[in-house]
């Protein structure tokens, strides 16, 4: 059918020579017919339905792809193409529409239908309907996945990436392995296993991996997996069992769909002390085949790794690793014991110094909790280089004694070069260490480079999100920007996850005080340890009635945590900037650990132009900064 069947020729055939005013008035008549005419025939043969429908089901299509490619794992770039492929064939369905009819015998060419026998009213009429129960399911689809599929497991805590984005099939969490052992007193050896082959796994770049902390916060817990898999924000779960009885070991290993509940996998390995690091290889290498993930390099013959030859000396490193995760001055103390004991066994096994070195490089962070301590804080830097070096020159591709240096080198010896240096070697090559981030960030946060230190906790919270210490960490680097408000959900979820942590009671404290919430604040002091709960409650009442600054502050200064940072930070908010210098010239007297924090809080700005301060920042390599430098978040 042509437009010419609806739109005659002019009756008057000499009309294309007719006077140049005749041709004035009568073509542009002709010219808005024709256009009329073809408008008509565009709605009459359903050419607008059709493209409505066309649109209509692309975008359900699109909404489709992008909410079912991801769960098996499609790439990307199958969306994006499926956008395109829609784009291209827009004009095509077009020409389709206008050029053919759909007829109770086929589709037929639309110029080979009498007008008479046309269906196209019939059709358009479906056509109606389609694109409306389209639409529909469409808009369904999309509520779903905006109302459903991407709801936060807790929208009370700090947003992580764990919250925000999609979960990948290609992650795990390893939770820890139940100690089956008949005294049940191997839970070291369970522990250490599951641990391993956490790390095992946590090597394959295209493969997601819960932090240690995170996986190991369910040990006891009777949590649905789906709620794991949600709080971790990870696709698949391993669980199991060790049963150590004498030399001999079993180890149970299950890969669960956290969303399902579906059993991947299952399988059980029998071997001996002398063997495990094959039973672990088995089971990593089992995971990796059924998640699909690409292995590279030495990864396709390795992937857990013997370490040592004596059974003793591995027995004796996983005890060391089970006090190292509990920290606590004693627990710290117990882990060398063990690490030592290890060393005597096996004097080249680097995974022990590492774990030594790394040990040192914190002790003196819990000296206080230490009975016997003397007021300050051990001397460990020379033990922790001399176990790190030793380390590397057994393995120097040894990310954890890497790790040990770099931290050593910032926190104990303030050299920001060497230490960064060193943080971003390791973080190259092992992505996926959350407390490499950790430790890096809290590098970061000593030179008031608070945005960076920002962007390295964020990583290791999205890895490790359940840690108690990063969370309180993140909270914490906002509050030396001054962002106290943004700080509270942080410390909140860290308290959430270890009621009884200390610096997260204490700087929630502060955080409440500095934005005048000083009920809440009183409140929260109510949780902190006897020992320390009155001066704090003191201070926070002296925030609140001036008229009890002086005695509280001369009380602060003459306590026994005078030189305890906390101390300094609440005597400059009671306004007694020489009694804070005071006590922050006593913190580096005794060297206490943290000490290095007072350049990076925005509330010692005040005392910046005092040359008491910039002498201070000399011995730990800071520059004397004032607060006109504008340094707050660089």
């Amino acid at each position: 059918m042509t437009i010419a069947r609806t739109q005659g020729r002019p009756q008057n055939a000499n009309w294309t020579v007719s006077t140049h005013h005749a041709f004035r008035t009568v073509a542009p008549v002709a010219v808005q017919s024709v256009n009329s005419s073809f408008f008509a025939e565009l709605k009459r043969r359903n050419v607008y339905r059709a493209a409505a429908f066309y649109a209509a089901a692309s975008w359900l299509l699109v909404q489709i792809a992008t909410q079912v490619f991801p769960f098996f794992d499609i790439p990307n770039w199958s969306v994006r193409l499926v956008v395109v492929a829609a784009i291209v064939g827009f004009p095509f369905a077009l020409l389709f529409s206008w050029f053919y009819e759909l007829t109770p015998q086929g589709i037929r060419r639309e110029s080979d239908i009498a007008p008479a026998d046309s269906i196209v009213q019939v059709t358009g009429k479906r056509l109606d309907r389609w694109i409306i129960a389209t639409l529909a399911l469409a808009v369904v689809l999309l509520l779903a996945d905006r109302l459903v599929l991407h709801k936060q497991v807790d929208g009370s805590a700090p947003a992580t990436a764990n919250s925000a984005a999609a979960i990948s099939t290609k992650s795990i969490a390893v939770l820890p392995f139940t100690d089956l052992s008949p005294g049940h007193d191997q839970e070291y050896f369970s522990d250490g296993m599951a641990e391993e082959i956490l790390d095992a796994l946590a090597q394959l770049s295209d493969l997601k991996v819960a932090g240690r902390t995170s996986s190991f916060y369910f040990k006891g817990k009777n949590e649905d997996l789906r709620t794991i898999g949600k709080a971790l924000g990870v696709a698949n779960i391993l669980e199991g069992s060790v049963r150590k009885q004498g030399e001999k070991v079993r180890i149970t290993a299950q890969l669960i769909q956290t969303e399902t509940g579906f059993h991947l996998w299952s399988e059980s390995y029998d071997g001996s002390l002398t063997n495990v690091f094959e039973l672990q290889e088995r089971i990593a290498r089992a995971i990796a085949e059924h998640l699909k993930v690409v292995l590279i390099g030495d990864q396709k013959n390795h992937l857990a790794q013997s370490t040592t030859q004596s059974t003793e000396a591995h027995q004796q490193y996983l005890r060391g690793q089970f006090f190292w995760h509990q920290r606590g001055y004693q627990n710290l103390q117990n882990a060398v014991i063990a690490y030592k004991a290890a060393l005597q066994a096996d004097p080249d096994y680097a995974d022990a110094w590492a774990a030594l070195a790394q040990t040192y490089a914190i002790l003196p962070e819990y000296y206080d909790s230490d009975p016997n301590n003397t007021g300050a804080a051990p001397e460990t830097v020379a033990l922790a280089l001399d176990a790190a070096d030793r380390a590397l020159r057994l393995d120097p591709a040894s990310s954890s004694a890497l790790l040990a240096r770099a931290y050593i080198r910032g926190a104990r010896q303030f050299d920001w070069a060497g230490s960064e240096a060193d943080f971003r070697t390791v973080i190259a090559s092992s992505p996926q260490d959350a407390t490499a981030h950790q430790w890096y960030g809290e590098i970061l946060i000593y030179q008031r480079r608070l945005t960076e230190a920002g962007a390295q906790i964020d990583a290791a919270l999205a890895i490790d999100p359940l840690s108690a210490v990063k969370q309180h960490l993140r909270g914490f680097a906002l509050v030396l920007q001054g962002d106290s408000a943004n700080a509270l959900p942080y410390f909140d979820e860290g308290l959430r996850i270890a009621p009884e942590f200390y610096f997260a009671q204490v700087w929630k404290v502060l955080a409440l005080v500095q934005l005048h919430r000083f009920d809440d604040a009183m409140a929260a002091t109510q949780v902190l340890p006897e020992g320390r709960r009155e001066l704090k409650s003191s201070f926070v009442a002296a925030m609140k009635d001036s008229s009890k600054r002086d005695s509280v502050a001369a009380q602060i200064a003459t306590s026994a945590s005078a030189s305890d940072p906390a101390s300094a930070i609440m005597l400059v908010l009671l306004g007694r900037n020489d009694l804070a210098l005071d006590a922050i010239e006593r913190s580096f007297a005794v060297r206490e650990p943290f000490r290095a924090y007072a350049y990076a809080n925005v509330l010692f700005d005040p005392l910046r132009g005092n040359p008491r301060f910039q002498a201070l920042m000399r011995q730990v390599n800071l520059p004397p900064a004032t607060a006109a430098d504008g340094m707050q978040s660089r």
